[in-house]
């Protein structure tokens, strides 16, 4: 399956030695590694930093050309835009221009925040932010459910970019995992762009909107939510909605987030099994 890439969001976690990298592996030693079990990575440290043209050709390097990546833009182009953001732009496509000329960019993922409401000048910026990325692979990540609607699907289309289908706990004002809500209804048998896109949260309600403390110091950043463990069942569930985005032609990828603890690498090497099998 050329058209299908499976891997995690990032990669460098030394809690993962034992469960998906040998004990013994030293961390400079991962991303060779993780190339061998995957075809795809989702960078996401350019979200925090902004990336370098030399920092991004060394992922390739290092993974000795294997894999495709998708990479997060950053925080000054979704969480904490100024008015210098296409200053921020030209940065970002500066860096990302190694992985272009190797053709190994699968995806710019915009994940805008859920403070990121539906309205006329946010949809303006988010206009001219996709078309400040013209002609790059242009994924869009909305944590509101007030874009959920056919008509900032029609403007994606319209626009060339995709929109992801992210797998997450099902609260209040979140987009459903089926896209369902407000005016319109988007199910995983019909993917909005090119780019049949899914990301794999997990379902913490509990620790969703939870914050680190004493008790929990590694859940900084908010990772704690995303500490989730698929079952079988759940992850089986996903093997037909990738069989039917293949059929249509779709370059279909999945990333899992759930990195806490190993389970988001534990979870895509389990589905990975399962669509080769051809279960569902």
């Amino acid at each position: 399956m050329e058209n299908f890439l499976l891997g995690t969001s990032g990669y460098d976690y030394p809690e993962w030695k034992g469960v998906f990298y040998p004990s013994d592996l030293k961390r400079c030693d991962f991303l060779s590694y993780y190339a061998t079990q995957f075809n795809a990575l989702e960078v996401n440290n350019t979200f925090y930093n902004m990336p370098t043209a030399e920092r991004l050709f060394s992922f390739y390097e290092r993974s000795e050309g294997k894999l495709q990546f998708s990479v997060k833009a950053n925080r000054l182009l979704t969480h904490e835009t100024g008015r210098d953001w296409q200053g921020a732009a030209a940065a970002f496509k500066d860096a990302l221009k190694p992985l272009c000329e190797k053709d190994c960019l699968c995806a710019v993922l915009f994940q805008f925040p859920q403070s990121f409401h539906y309205t006329n000048d946010n949809r303006i910026y988010l206009a001219r932010l996709i078309s400040e990325f013209e002609g790059f692979p242009v994924v869009i990540e909305f944590r509101h459910r007030e874009w959920i609607r056919q008509s900032v699907f029609a403007g994606l289309e319209e626009r060339g970019a995709s929109l992801a289908f992210c797998d997450m706990p099902k609260l209040k004002n979140l987009p459903a995992g089926d896209f369902s809500g407000g005016e319109a209804r988007l199910d995983t048998s019909s993917f909005v762009g090119n780019k049949a896109y899914i990301r794999l949260h997990g379902r913490n309600e509990g620790a969703w909107y939870a914050k680190a403390s004493v008790q929990n110091p590694g859940d900084k950043n908010g990772s704690g939510r995303y500490r989730y463990d698929y079952s079988d069942s759940e992850l089986c569930a996903f093997v037909p909605v990738v069989q039917r985005a293949l059929q249509e032609g779709k370059q279909t990828m999945i990333f899992f987030n759930n990195h806490p603890d190993g389970s988001g690498a534990k979870n895509a090497k389990r589905l990975g099994e399962m669509i080769l099998e051809g279960r569902g």
